[in-house]
C-alpha cells in the first residue's frame, strides 16, 4: 500500500511539474528569448537586435497610454470594489441565514464576462439601447461608448457590478474565521459598530484579504475581455488595456518580438506593483 501511494505521490508530482513547464517555463522562455529579436512573421523577418525592442517602449506612446488605461482603470475599480465589497460581505455576514440574499449577490460573478460585456453593449447602443433611454428622462444625454469619457466610466461600472461579489466572497470567508467572542468582550465595554469594524474586523481580516486583493488588482491590470467586446478600445485608445496593445502587435502586426518585449516588460512592471503592494500590506498588518 505504502509502494502505491508513494508511486501516486511522485506520479502527480511529476504531472504537476511537467504541466508547469509546458504551459508556464517553456512559454515565457520562448517570449523572453523572442523579446531580443525582431520577429515580424508576414515580412519573414527574424533578426537579433539584443535591447532595440526594450529602448522602443520607452518611447512607444501608445505603450503609455494603454499602460496609463490600464493602472488608472486597476486603481479606481479596485477602490471601488473594496469598499463594495466590504459592505456586501458584512451584510451577508449580519444575515447568514438569508440564502436568496447570497445567491443574488453571487450572480453576476457567475456571469462570463464576454457574454455580460456584449450584454452591457447593447444595453448602452446610440439607438435602441435601454440605458440612454432613461437617461435621457433626465436630460442626461451623450452616455454612449462613442465618448470617449462616458466609455471609460461605463467599463469601471459594469467591471465592479461584476466582479464586487467576488471581493464580498473573500471578506466573508475572513470574517467568518472571527472569534464572535471578541464581539462579546467588545459589547461588554459598549463598544459600536464603529469599533466593530475598525478594532475588530479590519485588523483580523488583512491577512487573509491581503490576497485576494493583490490577485484582484493584478486582475484589473490584465483586463482584456472586457474592453475588448465593449468598446474594442475605442473611442481614441481611451479604453485600450496593456494586454489589448501586446494582443494587437502581436496578432494584428504579427510583430512577435516587439510583443514579446511589451510582455516581458509588463511583467516586470507589475511584478515590482506586486512586491510594493505585499510590503504596504506587512507594515498595515504588522502597525495593527
Amino acid at each position: 500500500m505504502k509502494g502505491k501511494s508513494y508511486f501516486f505521490i511522485i506520479l502527480i508530482n511529476f504531472l504537476t511539474m511537467l504541466l508547469l513547464f509546458v504551459f508556464v517555463v517553456y512559454p515565457f522562455v520562448k517570449i523572453l528569448i523572442s523579446s531580443f529579436l525582431i520577429e515580424i512573421i508576414y515580412l519573414d523577418v527574424r533578426k537579433f537586435v539584443l535591447f532595440d525592442n526594450y529602448r522602443y517602449i520607452l518611447t512607444d506612446s501608445n505603450y503609455w497610454v494603454s499602460l496609463y488605461n490600464s493602472l488608472r482603470f486597476s486603481i479606481i475599480s479596485f477602490l471601488i470594489e473594496f469598499v463594495l465589497g466590504f459592505i456586501l460581505a458584512f451584510i451577508i455576514w449580519k444575515n447568514e441565514n438569508n440564502k436568496f440574499l447570497r445567491i443574488s449577490i453571487i450572480l453576476p460573478w457567475a456571469l462570463p464576462t464576454a457574454i455580460m460585456a456584449l450584454s452591457w453593449r447593447f444595453m448602452l447602443n446610440e439607438e435602441y439601447g435601454i440605458i440612454p433611454k432613461i437617461f435621457s428622462f433626465f436630460n442626461i444625454e451623450n452616455i454612449f461608448l462613442s465618448n470617449f469619457v462616458w466609455a471609460f466610466i461605463w467599463m469601471v461600472i459594469i467591471d465592479v457590478w461584476k466582479t464586487t461579489p467576488f471581493i464580498a466572497i473573500m471578506f466573508y470567508s475572513a470574517f467568518k474565521n472571527i472569534n464572535k467572542e471578541l464581539f462579546e468582550a467588545l459589547s461588554i465595554e459598549k463598544g459600536n459598530l464603529y469599533h466593530q469594524i475598525f478594532w475588530v474586523i479590519l485588523p483580523l481580516s488583512i491577512p487573509a484579504i491581503s490576497s485576494a486583493l493583490l490577485f484582484r488588482f493584478l486582475y484589473a491590470m490584465v483586463v482584456f475581455d472586457l474592453p475588448f467586446v465593449l468598446t474594442g478600445g475605442g473611442p481614441a485608445n481611451s479604453t485600450k488595456t496593456l494586454p489589448m496593445y501586446i494582443y494587437e502587435n502581436f496578432f494584428k502586426y504579427l510583430d512577435v518580438g516587439y510583443a514579446s518585449a511589451l510582455t516581458v516588460f509588463s511583467i516586470i512592471f507589475i511584478w515590482i506593483i506586486s512586491i510594493i503592494f505585499l510590503k504596504l500590506m506587512k507594515k498595515l498588518y504588522r502597525f495593527q
